[in-house]
């Protein structure tokens, strides 16, 4: 790989980071905050790249310094690098061509876990809005499985997610959360009891219900279970422009 081949490598992957963080694409695969770091990181390699290129150019149109250079270097070519490096086109042209979707069911279905408890003491619930509260998975299933205050008891809940999995009595309602990026991913499950027929899997949803403990479990004890919520009312809605919890 000569050098003009590196600039305009570089150039290619510094315009797809910069494509990717200005036009939201990015949250699919990292957290909001890493996004201005992405574009920043695109904006670095742009110069690079084109300095390279610049470089290979001036090179091209000076033959006498190409011929001294290469003397001095005994006949080497130390503008070459590894073949290996083409590798790095690879994932750009993925992206490209084959944009991979956000995390969703089969992810999701390949994780099993225990819900860990994010607080001693949970604080009041938020204020309702329309009569109901809206609540992210992660907080809904912190409550649900480890308030000893029971704050989620007679409360009018609402959680937007995707359907992983049906089950005969419901389905599975999942979000992921990132640490970092989807690598990192962890999903969050919430048993959705529901006597409509269950939407399709990766559908997004938004339910609106109730708690409602599961048989046999103590508020407080960790679970491999995930906790339940009873449906009153759901509908379809597009996938959220920040699909992950943080």
């Amino acid at each position: 790989m000569d050098e003009r081949a590196q600039g305009a490598l570089l150039l290619a992957v510094a315009g797809v980071a910069v494509r990717l963080g200005l036009s939201g694409s990015a949250l699919d695969y990292i957290k909001p905050s890493y996004v201005p770091l992405l574009v920043a990181s695109g904006v670095v390699i742009g110069v690079l790249g084109a300095l390279v290129l610049a470089r290979a150019i001036r090179a091209l149109d000076d033959p006498h310094d190409h011929d001294e250079a290469s003397d001095h270097g005994h006949g080497h070519n130390h503008s070459s690098a590894p073949r290996i490096a083409w590798m790095l086109a690879a994932p750009l042209f993925a992206v490209l061509l084959v944009a991979p979707p956000p995390l969703g069911a089969f992810a999701a279905n390949r994780q099993s876990g225990v819900v860990q408890q994010r607080s001693a003491v949970w604080p009041p619930l938020p204020e309702a809005v329309d009569g109901v509260v809206p609540l992210s998975l992660g907080e809904y299933a912190g409550r649900a499985l480890y308030d000893p205050d029971l704050s989620l008891a007679g409360a009018d809940v609402q959680l937007t997610g995707f359907v992983s999995g049906v089950l005969p009595d419901g389905f599975v309602l999942t979000r992921f959360a990132l640490s970092c990026c989807a690598a990192d991913g962890t999903a969050i499950d919430v048993h959705v009891r529901s006597d409509q027929p269950a939407p399709p899997v990766d559908t997004w949803v938004q339910v609106t219900g109730q708690w409602e403990n599961r048989d046999g479990h103590v508020v407080g004890e960790l679970t491999t279970d995930p906790p339940l919520l009873t449906a009153e009312s759901l509908v379809r809605v597009p996938q959220p422009a920040e699909p992950y919890e943080t």
